[in-house]
């Protein structure tokens, strides 16, 4: 990590702790420990993954077939590269997915494959070290997709063949999702592989994660009907004949462009159930068909990835689901339960409650893609015009890290806020609770401040003195932010994508009046520079 990125971070930090201390209302308080922790976690963060290139470079040496770039890959889609310890003294009744671990999120039985024994076996350490060293965790996972590698290519074991469209059958074998066969088991795998793949063609550069883009062709790493299948917004899963289908009802209505912008689009008269059931019949004993008073909407965090979940809630050993399970890279929606059963997710709270998972983990600061929140935000203001529920009265914040109860009449609120579900917080304190508040009541896109213009953007965004001199200062957080005027500069591209406009914004980490590239904006294509409202963005 670069110390001017470091002393940004913590001057950013202070100037937070001393506004806090100025703050006299509550919810202005709540808004700014919220900033301050966010903050310092982020940067902590980054520090803990300035040693992980190095660890990646270590494995590559030691598994040269392996093509650059999959293992980060795997470790950003999996737990956005966070060392991830999960809770040894929770009961395994209480998860909703098998425990993963370390930066590649190993699984260790539970229901899934020992990746962490068979890792550990391969690499002539012990599974304690894998757990906790994440040069260990980084080793296994290289030698376990080696593995896969061999078995997936045995006459094609030069690094020249194993070029990344080429990886998909091998992190499909990889993904350690057990034995289950079927479309939607084959569905989760594929999805694995698919945001493995997705982030390599997109690169990642935020926060201590870089990962280099790649100009590979997802056509060839997967036929036309998996590829449209992966790409949608919101599918249709069949338990009857074991097959996942496009949900065409929606797809021309919430095209990909769309999922990543606020939902301006009320959905609410015409997403019927947001698809039809999905379980396999012999996962049956993981949800109940009794009848379900559909009266509140509860957020969940995964702990995991959405490709986990999708394999797991349809394994008979489960004991546990949700209704709906949306994807982080893309904010995609599965449905795996109808609403008018009773999904296994709230303890005594399931006879009410429909039970939303998003990829990731309430730890993470860095979790919340504005392309999941939007997707979260457009199903539950779905979900209120279709059965009732009181979206005005919904939680607007702040989170919590720990358990925290709030009144039955909050009728659209977190997992750690039920009676009887104690050793739960998610979703987490880092969850936007205020924004989110906003976006399923109307008015997610806040109306333009006097010289500001309202923005959405993907991803973080470098921040520069200047758009021609390209000297960091600091990090615009993706989500939505304000910035004042464009200006022509330098171009930044990624394959076909590209901008030469810059916004003149104030960091959430670094200087006020710096600039970042239009480049990161989630709703317009190249060398465009909108507001949320369509608004040309005017010169500075």
């Amino acid at each position: 990590m670069h110390l001017h990125s470091l002393a940004a971070a913590l001057g950013c930090s202070l100037l937070l702790t001393a506004a806090v201390a100025d703050a006299s209302q509550s919810t202005r308080l709540d808004t700014l420990r919220l900033q301050l922790d966010k903050t310092n976690a982020l940067v902590l963060a980054q520090a803990q993954r300035a040693s992980y290139p190095e660890y990646f470079r270590r494995a590559y040496a030691r598994y040269p077939n392996l093509p650059a770039g999959a293992l980060e890959a795997i470790a950003y889609a999996e737990t956005n590269w966070v060392h991830v310890r999960p809770d040894p003294a929770q009961d395994p009744r209480d998860l909703h997915m098998p425990r993963s671990y370390g930066v590649m999120g190993l699984y260790h039985g539970g229901g899934f494959a020992d990746q962490v024994g068979d890792g550990a076996r391969l690499i002539g350490r012990s599974a304690r070290q894998v757990i906790d060293d994440p040069e260990s965790n980084i080793l296994a996972a290289a030698a376990l997709l080696d593995r896969a590698l061999a078995a997936t290519a045995p006459d094609q074991r030069s690094r020249a063949l194993a070029a990344p469209e080429q990886l998909a059958p091998v992190l499909a074998r990889y993904a350690g999702y057990g034995a289950g066969n079927g479309g939607i088991a084959d569905y989760a795998r594929q999805s694995f592989a698919y945001g493995v793949l997705q982030t390599l063609q997109r690169g990642v550069a935020e926060q201590g994660i870089q990962i280099k883009a790649q100009p590979l062709k997802l056509e060839r790493a997967f036929d036309s009907d998996q590829l449209r299948k992966l790409r949608a917004p919101a599918l249709l899963m069949n338990a009857g004949d074991d097959s996942v289908q496009l949900n065409r009802a929606l797809a021309d209505d919430l095209a990909a462009p769309a999922i990543t912008a606020a939902p301006a689009t009320d959905v609410g008269t015409k997403a019927v159930d947001f698809g039809e059931a999905i379980w396999n019949p012999a996962s049956s004993s993981n949800y109940s068909t009794a009848s379900n008073a559909t009266s509140a909407v509860i957020l969940h965090t995964m702990e995991g990835s959405y490709a986990g979940s999708i394999s797991w809630f349809q394994n008979p050993s489960a004991q546990v689901s949700a209704h709906y399970l949306i994807r982080k890279s893309d904010g995609q929606i599965t449905q795996m339960v109808r609403e008018y059963h009773q999904a296994w997710h709230a303890k005594n709270h399931n006879y009410y409650t429909i039970g939303i998972e998003h990829d990731g983990r309430a730890a993470d600061a860095g979790n919340w893609s504005a392309a999941m929140v939007n997707a979260s935000a457009r199903l539950t203001k779905s979900i209120c015009a279709r059965r009732g529920v009181n979206c005005a009265s919904a939680w607007s914040g702040p989170g919590y890290d720990t358990y925290h109860l709030v009144p039955d009449s909050v009728r659209v609120k977190g997992h750690g806020m039920l009676t009887g579900n104690e050793n739960r917080y998610d979703p987490g304190k880092y969850f936007p609770w205020s924004n989110y508040y906003g976006l399923i009541n109307g008015s997610g896109t806040p109306p333009n401040p006097p010289g500001k213009y309202w923005v959405d953007t993907f991803a973080n965004a470098t921040g520069y003195k200047w758009p021609s001199t390209l000297t960091p200062v600091g990090t615009l957080y993706q989500g939505t932010n304000y910035v004042y005027c464009k200006a022509w500069g330098e171009e930044v591209r990624s394959g076909s994508s590209y901008n030469h406009y810059w916004l003149k914004t104030d960091l959430d980490v670094g200087p006020a009046g710096a600039w970042v590239s239009a480049y990161y904006l989630s709703r317009w294509g190249n060398d465009e520079a909108r507001d949320n409202n369509g608004a040309v963005i005017p010169d500075c």
